[in-house]
């Protein structure tokens, strides 16, 4: 199935991209498709999305599902449907 994946703020600038389609596995969750990212743009979209230490997503990043955060659904469990869309929130400063 496909999923669309948005990049906003310094992940845009490190993927050269806004958004982009993927393919996946049907039932795939936040963190299947978190995985399948990393295993297509390398070690640079890895160490910027998981915790070396922990192998988990980093607790700094945001991941919306539809416009919907996933700490109201069900985290990374979420499961994600034919054309969803996944936006990888980077921490934003301002001043």
């Amino acid at each position: 199935m496909k999923v669309k994946v948005q990049y906003f703020a310094s992940i845009r600038e490190l993927l050269g991209l806004r958004e982009e389609m993927l393919e996946v596995k049907e039932k795939a969750t936040v963190l299947d498709v978190l995985k399948v990212l990393a295993q297509k743009h390398g070690e640079q979209l890895k160490e910027y999305v998981f915790d070396s230490k922990t192998g988990n997503p980093r607790s700094n990043l945001q991941f919306l599902v539809n416009e919907d955060s996933i700490t109201g659904l069900n985290d990374l469990s979420t499961i994600l449907e034919e054309n969803s869309s996944l936006a990888i929130i980077p921490p934003v400063g301002g001043g």
